[in-house]
């Protein structure tokens, strides 16, 4: 916000909410409710093999790790605030499915972002086809792993117990037995929810652009998005501290199709509230309703701890 041009990108979102290019930000504002339930779904899907929870359970535990999230790079903070809405026993089992979930939506960012950049390097930057060629080897060679791991995450478990450090940690070695639980249909299921969730989000990026008044051609908007996504993936940095070098990535990219530079930074930043800090709000009011002591096991202590002391006296 320290930007100067803070001031102009505001006074640009005044004006297009009065003008007629408003319907697209409408569009993206019912997406954003749908991006998070098709990544419920996906967490949902896994969790409910460790632990029997609703729908709106698993909503709920979703928004409230995007609200811890906030805090730590490349969204790691999910993991804590998804086990407030679990049982103290499984939480380390909702550690592994959220890894899961995440591993999942980062296949399907790395295999898109690789194609969106080779088509990008070829159609836009004129780069040599031999280094493309190299660029596409060597990124769905990297991908291929990842799927082969993925589909396989039940061999991880003998190698994971393999590793004397673990063994200090019990409850670690108990609940990475989790991901045996998941046959390859279940994990399929899984790739197909983040496919889902990445498409949903890419729409929402091409609509605020038109509301901005960018209107990329569909094909390479689409390797520009998949692009960007790719590059933004790599950069380990909480959300926050990661929105400014999100817009350096933003103009990089979209400045080969429009140098109406406010427009650009104001369509990243505008979905980054859209998508992180409104759902970050109710993940809040959901953290605060939630019963943090039954969460991490202290209320049984407590309850034990009382009727110790309602005996001696």
């Amino acid at each position: 916000f320290q930007r100067e041009n803070f001031a102009e990108i505001r006074l640009l979102f005044s004006q297009e909410l009065r003008g007629e290019n408003v319907g697209w930000l409408i569009a993206t504002l019912i997406f954003m409710p749908l991006n998070w339930a098709a990544e419920t779904m996906k967490w949902w899907h896994l969790i409910r093999r460790a632990e029997r929870v609703s729908f709106f359970q698993a909503f709920r535990a979703v928004f409230a790790g995007v609200t811890v999230s906030l805090f730590f790079p490349n969204r790691t903070g999910e993991f804590g605030g998804r086990i407030l809405f679990l049982k103290p026993k499984n939480a380390l089992k909702g550690v592994f499915s959220t890894f899961v979930g995440s591993l999942a939506q980062q296949i399907v960012l790395i295999s898109t972002g690789f194609l969106g950049f080779a088509y990008f390097l070829i159609s836009l930057w004129k780069v040599d086809k031999i280094i493309v060629e190299g660029v596409v080897a060597l990124g769905f060679g990297f991908v291929g792993l990842l799927f082969l791991t993925f589909l396989n995450l039940d061999a991880v478990v003998p190698i994971f117990k393999k590793i004397r450090f673990f063994y200090r940690f019990p409850r670690l070695i108990k609940g990475v037995n989790v991901l045996r639980q998941y046959p390859r249909s279940a994990l399929l299921w899984t790739l197909g929810w983040a496919a889902t969730r990445y498409v949903i989000y890419g729409l929402q990026y091409y609509f605020m652009l038109r509301f901005f008044g960018i209107s990329p051609p569909i094909l390479r908007g689409a390797s520009c998005i998949a692009t960007i996504y790719l590059l933004q993936t790599s950069i380990p940095l909480p959300p926050i501290l990661g929105l400014l070098a999100r817009g350096e990535v933003a103009l990089t990219v979209w400045h080969l199709f429009s140098q109406n530079d406010i427009g650009i930074l104001a369509a990243t930043f505008s979905l980054w509230v859209i998508n992180l800090i409104c759902p970050a709000f109710i993940g809040l009011i959901f953290i605060l309703r939630a019963n943090l002591l039954k969460s991490f096991g202290f209320e049984k202590r407590a309850d034990s701890v009382s009727k110790k002391l309602e005996k001696h006296i």
